[in-house]
């Protein structure tokens, strides 16, 4: 069984990988977090099978269970959801050794992260991903949280701004069973793949070649290639995670591509999920860096074949003014004096915070992408 250890200096963690893991659950949980009672959070997407399979596996351990069915959409990702699990938490009474079990995607473990880490002012979290996204990326490093409406633009639109509240709570395990991921959809499937994509970008070159090179075999969902995928994609996050768990420097590069993304993301019109707008951020972003001198074209031509290669979007699917764009990029929690924050690829495997990239750059970096309202200029490969 592929085991990360993750070492922070409040907590220690494992990452179990496991084909068929999520029939051991009970005795798993009960090692990681000992408690009579527990929440059960199951995506409404995996309630059959896999949330029935986590059920009978944990009363099996004999824990009194209380199951919250939670909706996977973003515009179900607020603070009226969280309130909803408080109320459920208090009637059933649980106590601040009841743990709170995540099992289902980001959007989930996002939100019952948010409610375990503020409950009776933290209890434990155990995060059991159903998607390939969350197994390598959401799932690992503590971030938690919910959307929140921005101000209203010039034209009084008001858009969702990404995980504008929330807080840092690590979990006390994360175990990940690939089989689960043959129910996925294969949309849902490939947004995980630009996770695993940007890990590769800024951290392993070998990773990115990795995952060029056995494509195939990973879209048929090889259970052998798929663990080392997810073992390869989360030691990245992790390794990064334990040097900065807050945030405060190295860990702001796991923002590959997410400064774009979390700007189209709520755009409903588009139709984007998270790994799709991820794609088209990581398209954007090596534009930029290939504009400032950072990233040498040959390597953007070869991040773009690989997302296009793996059924990634790298153009907006729809117009959206560019302006408009940038403008909303204000919001993002990464500013900092007033100055935007961009992560850039500068080499395979590697990239860089860079805070002077100019307003017109990032433009151009937009329309590289599809969108409208600024001069044209060459917008790279593809």
């Amino acid at each position: 069984m592929p085991t990360i250890e993750v070492a922070l200096p409040r907590q220690r963690y494992r990452i179990l990988i496991e084909p068929g893991l999520l029939e051991c659950l009970g005795a798993l949980v009960a090692d990681a977090a000992p408690a009579d009672r527990a929440l059960l959070a199951v995506d409404h997407n995996v309630i059959d099978p896999h949330g029935g399979v986590a059920r009978r596996s944990l009363r099996a351990g004999g824990c009194d269970l209380l199951v919250h069915e939670l909706r996977a959409e973003e515009r179900a990702k607020t603070l009226e959801t969280v309130r909803s699990m408080y109320a459920a938490m208090l009637d059933y009474r649980l106590e601040r050794s009841s743990p709170v079990i995540a099992v289902g995607g980001g959007i989930v473990g996002d939100v019952a992260g948010f409610a375990a880490a503020t409950y009776l002012r933290g209890v434990p979290l155990i995060h059991v991903p159903t998607t390939l996204l969350a197994m390598v990326d959401a799932s690992i490093g503590g971030k938690t949280g919910v959307n929140f409406p921005l101000p209203a633009d010039s034209e009084g639109r008001r858009t969702m701004g990404k995980n504008l509240i929330g807080a840092f709570w690590q979990p006390n395990a994360v175990l990940v069973d690939p089989l689960v991921l043959r129910t996925l959809e294969a949309r849902d499937f490939r947004c995980g793949l630009a996770e695993c994509i940007k890990h590769g970008m800024l951290a392993d070159a070998g990773l990115f070649s990795f995952i060029d090179s056995n494509l195939n075999r990973i879209t048929a969902l090889d259970a052998e290639v798929v663990t080392e995928l997810i073992a390869r994609s989360a030691q990245v996050k992790s390794g990064i995670v334990e040097e900065d768990e807050r945030e405060a420097g190295r860990r702001a590069l796991l923002n590959l591509g997410h400064t774009f993304a979390h700007v189209i993301e709520p755009i409903e019109a588009l139709d984007l999920r998270h790994g799709e707008a991820v794609a088209i951020g990581l398209r954007a972003a090596a534009r930029c860096a290939c504009e400032t001198g950072r990233l040498e074209a040959g390597d953007e031509k070869v991040i773009v074949a690989l997302l296009e290669k793996a059924g990634l979007p790298t153009r907006l699917t729809q117009p959206v003014d560019a302006n408009r764009l940038i403008d909303a990029m204000g919001y993002d929690k990464k500013v900092a004096g007033g100055r935007l924050r961009l992560v850039l690829p500068t080499a395979p495997g590697r990239a860089e915070i860079a805070d002077d990239v100019p307003r017109e750059t990032i433009l151009s970096a937009w329309s590289a992408v599809g969108a409208t309202g600024h001069a044209s200029r060459p917008d790279g490969p593809g």
